[in-house]
């Protein structure tokens, strides 16, 4: 499908979707809070005595800088390196990742590039499709995408053309180790790696993380962050995973400083997975940080900088504009971080004078150590960007103006009336077996996944939020889901994470892995382990849902879980998190694995039902004739792969542990013309169809209207500092430090009002990793939106 049909379609969706009035839900995400004593009431953070009364808004510009800012990071980078597009990431330059989450190739995972099989012969093990070495500060091309192909793209059973355990994802920083930290916002001075893969003519390039970069829009609605959810919910002002920090480390507190007395605690802020997310990149030697960086580190190297010393920023900024050195770059030196935080927290936080160490769980005074306000600089850190981020809500969509109740009203609506190809898009998209068999080529059973309606959860549809993993302030979150098995028995899951058998479950585990402390990070993993061990529960919010016994679960079979019955199938080895489907047409390449390029492509993923490769009998339950009895998975490759070899995962036999039997062939028209006839399928020229009007088609200009045009131009709450977009390596190493030279590209700051559609920086509306304009911030090629 050429480029130039794809971007003639978006016009004509964006000219169709001028006549719709944008009407904001006005979605509100769940409310951080820290609970009472007592458990009776829901403290918000000035009634905890976390921020000042008057501290939230100091609180968003601090997150806001500090999210921008490359002065952070120990070689350039910023939070916002990885989340500049939409508040993801499209470059196609040094983006290629070795399968390091691969349990088949030890601790470390593959270190090695390219394909891995090819049944056809097609492709060279280590090479990519086009028939380019791969490697690292490799340039993606068209032809390299989907990542798993096959001779027939229809058939997940035909012989496989390429596949690889790599992925797509954002390049972080250099691997290095770091001897001292940078002053007043410096890089750090670091000691190169000798041995890492991700090296061009024996010099470093940027290391590139595991998995696809998600968006940072709309991510407060999430009840945890992290495609494996490690982001806890519970934000302990210290690190990412809730009270298993607290539980398994002594020395992770805070210094609180009250009646004049210094002791140690922790936070106990509930509903900020953001904040736990927001504390992992700073730290972490792929993505900001040379190996070793200590928050209290990060700290004193921040804390008297001007923030954004090194960009411009918008005096039209509509959080820092005020702020905002009009003759330079950065702020105002009058507000240097450490005057920030002080107008945001209560004082009992930074207000001690002296220097600490915590040795043993113990706080002593050091002169070598730390002062106070550095020591809980990752309390600081880990709320100031959750707060900004919760601002970053896209609501106003076209789809939002519709009302769409069923599917049948996706033809009543406007844009139904207007536009057929999107209405039959909307009813594929709402369609499920209430309305006939999943796959007759009808429903696609997508809303269940991310329409985020739970049955019998006794709470409201979350529908208008697109995922199940999600919620909206006032509602309850079911903490796992459970199903009934129809040979006897149950299938339970985690409630928005599921394993679509996009990949073999062992090349990475996702949410079916440990913490560094050896729990399980799957809710359902982590309550079997309960019911049948006496295993200790260490999350707030499943620790509350079974001693209470609310909000454990969703859609449940009768009777208590678990009595009388076999132990519960867990659905968790491979399971990612379900995304938000809002401005998913701006955010390519696809899925944690990022191996697909444009929404066509992983509409043909659903339509063959996965890419796992049946045995016979099939695995999946719901393919299984009645009473015949389920084999271990197929482990050549391409999934559904079993759990038995495989100390690391759970022992029972791979029965719909890989899919939970919910991915089936859809069936869907798909008219796309034979690569070897360029003949139309039959089908498609009875119904008189094609690649333009088809189901598929359909089903993209449905997520088309998903955009908040606000998003693609960074019209405000969506605006930003200038940022330095490294565009992979250059071919020197022109200062003999042993690492190639960053690749640069300037993007403008912009202000409240966003960029000029004519300025060629507003993202395309087009769902494709190589559309006309989609590169544009990372140096490409600039296309106006008209």
């Amino acid at each position: 499908m050429s480029t130039s049909h794809r971007t003639g379609r978006t016009i004509v969706l964006m000219a169709l979707l001028g006549a719709i009035p944008l009407t904001a839900l006005a979605l509100s995400p769940p409310q951080s809070f820290v609970m009472s004593e007592d458990e009776s009431t829901r403290l918000t953070l000035e009634e905890a005595g976390i921020l000042n009364p008057d501290g939230r808004r100091w609180a968003i510009a601090l997150g806001k800088a500090l999210f921008w800012d490359q002065q952070a990071g120990s070689d350039g980078n910023a939070c916002a390196s990885c989340h500049f597009s939409a508040g993801a990431d499209a470059r196609i330059e040094n983006t290629l990742s070795p399968g390091l989450q691969d349990l088949t190739f030890g601790p470390d995972g593959d270190l090695s590039f390219g394909s891995q099989r090819s049944d056809t012969h097609e492709v060279w093990p280590g090479y990519m499709p086009s028939g380019a070495r791969a490697g690292p500060n490799y340039r993606l091309v068209p032809a390299d995408l989907p990542m798993h192909q096959l001779a027939d793209e229809h058939d997940r059973n035909s012989p496989v053309r390429t596949t690889t355990n790599d992925r797509i994802s954002s390049q972080g920083s250099f691997a290095a180790q770091l001897i001292r930290i940078g002053t007043q916002g410096q890089p750090d001075r670091c000691l190169v790696a000798l041995n890492s893969p991700f090296k061009a003519a024996q010099r470093l390039v940027r290391q590139v993380e595991p998995r696809q970069t998600p968006t940072t829009i709309n991510s407060a609605f999430f009840h945890r962050n992290f495609w494996d959810g490690r982001a806890n919910n519970h934000f302990n002002g210290v690190g990412p995973f809730g009270m298993r920090d607290i539980l398994g480390n002594p020395n992770a507190r805070l210094i609180v400083l009250e009646g004049g007395q210094l002791r140690l605690d922790y936070l106990r802020v509930e509903n900020a997975s953001l904040a736990s997310q927001a504390v992992a990149p700073p730290l972490s030697a792929l993505e900001m940080s040379c190996e070793g960086r200590s928050f209290p580190e990060l700290g004193r190297k921040l804390l008297g900088t001007i923030p954004l010393a090194l960009q411009q920023v918008s005096t039209g900024d509509s959080v820092l504009g005020g702020m905002a050195n009009p003759w330079g770059r950065g702020l105002w030196p009058t507000y240097r971080y450490e005057y920030l935080i002080q107008r945001a927290f209560n004082p009992k936080y930074w207000q001690a004078n002296g220097h600490y160490t915590i040795v043993d769980g113990r706080l002593q005074a050091d002169p070598d150590g730390y002062r106070q306000i550095e020591m809980n600089f990752s309390m600081f850190w880990g709320l100031a960007i959750m707060l900004y981020e919760q601002t970053l809500i896209a609501d106003q969509s076209p789809f939002d103006a519709q009302g769409v109740t069923t599917p049948e009203s996706c033809y009543t609506v406007p844009l139904g009336v207007t536009d057929p190809l999107w209405a039959r898009g909307c009813e594929i998209f709402f369609s499920s077996a209430g309305n006939g068999p999943v796959g007759n080529g009808t429903g696609g059973n997508c809303s269940v996944c991310h329409g985020g309606t739970v049955p019998n959860s006794g709470t409201p549809a979350r529908q208008a939020v697109l995922a199940e993993s999600a919620f909206q302030a006032g509602q309850t979150f079911p903490l796992m889901i459970q199903v009934p098995k129809s040979l006897g028995g149950v299938h339970r899951h985690d409630n928005g994470f599921m394993s679509i058998g996009l990949r073999p479950v062992f090349t990475d585990l996702l949410t079916g892995g440990t913490d560094p402390y050896g729990y399980p990070l799957s809710y359902a993993r982590q309550y079997q382990n309960y019911l049948q061990y006496g295993t200790p529960v260490v999350d707030l919010a499943l620790e509350r849902a079974v001693r209470t016994g609310q909000g454990l679960f969703g859609f449940v079979v009768p009777g208590t879980p678990g009595a009388g019955q076999p132990a519960p199938v867990l659905g968790m080895d491979g399971a990612a998190k379900s995304p938000i489907l809002r401005n998913v047409a701006l955010t390519p390449p696809y899925f944690s694995w990022g191996g697909y390029p444009s929404l066509r492509q992983a509409m043909k993923f659903y339509n063959r039902g996965g890419n796992r490769r049946d045995i016979t009998p099939a695995n999946a339950e719901r393919e299984r004739a009645p009473g015949t009895a389920c084999t271990s998975g197929d482990n050549t490759g391409t999934g559904p792969d079993g759990n038995q070899p495989y100390e690391r995962m759970s022992t029972v036999t791979d029965c719909d542990t890989n899919t939970t039997g919910a991915i089936l062939p859809l069936n869907l028209l798909d008219c796309d013309p034979d690569p070897a006839t360029g003949q139309l399928p039959a089908a498609c020229v009875a119904a008189g169809k094609d690649a333009h009007t088809d189901d598929l088609a359909a089903l993209v200009r449905f997520l088309q209207s998903l955009t908040d045009p606000r998003v693609q131009c960074d019209v405000a709450p969506f605006d930003h500092p200038e940022l330095q977009v490294v565009l992979g390596q250059d071919t020197r190493d022109r200062n003999g430090d042993g690492k190639l030279d960053d690749r640069l590209f300037t993007l403008p700051a912009v202000g409240a009002s966003g960029y000029s559609p004519a300025s060629g920086f507003c993202i395309p509306n087009a769902g494709d990793l190589f559309a006309p304009g989609m590169q544009a911030r990372a140096g490409g090629a600039r296309v106006p939106l008209r």
